[in-house]
């Protein structure tokens, strides 16, 4: 019997999924706007373009983007328990903060409730402005398309995006004129579900930079016995380590016994199926140590091997390692 071997603790750790948000943005488009299904090109992890009406706030100030869940349990007591003896989820209500610090039409239409195009819309910057409090506010529905972007230690990209299909303006601050700072609106939208999205929330992580974090394939190899021996023993080599014998008909966990037993393959570090022999391959997939690697192809010697019509022992890389 086997002792385990207690886990590594440094293993898992990864300095490079520890991200950060560099750069935000925030785009906004009213609800009659198309929605965002996917923000990336499927086949590279670029950013997509937008569809139309979606528009740029713009900068904002440097405390960013705040996504906060209110989230609000019904808990069940009983005499019995001092803890609940049940919990259940009574509301979970998402809503998205940013301050702008541009005066532009998205950031104005926001905060005022007025339309993001269209009639009634801001004209362009620099043409003249001018719009009524209204005495009943409409309040909108929004589309609403948050950005983060973040890059990978080759310099490729790492966005993490986040879409509220249906958002409606629920808090905004005061808006402030002063020597001091900038002219500032800041709003807070909460999420409702949209039915046609089927969400109140949709979140992607993807982009060159993340692509690039993936660990590659782990390599399998396929181990053959052709010319349909009746008996004797075949042996691998990995990276000049060689088995000891291997019966004609061995299983799969019978192979992968063999190749544990080497000094440079650790239990763990392959992964047999398939087989038995002589009929059936026996697959050997690389884990452990070896995972999304480029490993060396095991050669086989089947001078061991009796019966059958020339009898041989066959390896092929049916998946590279590492791609």
């Amino acid at each position: 019997m086997t002792t385990p071997t207690p886990p590594d603790l440094m293993a898992d750790l990864r300095t490079e999924l520890i991200r950060k948000q560099l750069v935000q943005a925030v785009y906004a488009a009213d609800a009659s706007a198309e929605a965002i299904t996917n923000p990336f090109n499927e086949t590279t992890g670029e950013l997509a373009a937008l569809p139309s009406g979606y528009v740029a706030v713009g900068y904002t100030t440097d405390d960013g983007l705040t996504f906060t869940s209110d989230l609000s349990m019904a808990d069940v007591t009983s005499s019995q328990s001092v803890e609940p003896t049940r919990s259940d989820v009574e509301s979970d209500v998402l809503t998205a903060s940013y301050t702008p610090q541009e005066t532009n039409q998205a950031a104005v239409a926001l905060y005022e409730g007025l339309p993001l195009s269209g009639t009634g819309a801001l004209p362009a910057v620099g043409s003249a402005w001018s719009w009524d409090r209204p005495s009943t506010p409409k309040n909108p529905f929004r589309r609403l398309l948050f950005i983060g972007l973040d890059y990978a230690d080759d310099g490729s990209e790492i966005y993490v995006v986040k879409f509220l299909p249906r958002a409606r303006l629920t808090s905004k601050d005061d808006e402030q004129w002063a020597r001091s700072t900038e002219t500032q609106r800041p709003v807070t939208f909460t999420a409702y579900r949209d039915s046609a999205v089927g969400t109140s929330c949709r979140n992607w992580v993807d982009g060159p930079g993340w692509r690039s974090l993936s660990p590659g394939s782990n390599e399998v190899q396929s181990v053959a016995i052709t010319g349909s021996p009746t008996g004797g023993t075949y042996t691998l080599t990995f990276d000049t380590q060689t088995t000891g014998a291997i019966a004609f008909d061995a299983t799969a966990s019978a192979v992968q016994s063999a190749l544990e037993a080497l000094s440079n393959i650790d239990p763990g570090d392959v992964t047999c199926a398939g087989g038995p022999h002589p009929g059936t391959p026996v697959t050997v997939t690389f884990v452990g140590q070896y995972a999304g690697t480029d490993v060396a192809e095991m050669t086989g010697d089947g001078t061991g091997l009796t019966g059958g019509t020339t009898p041989a022992v066959t390896v092929t890389t049916t998946t590279p390692g590492g791609a």
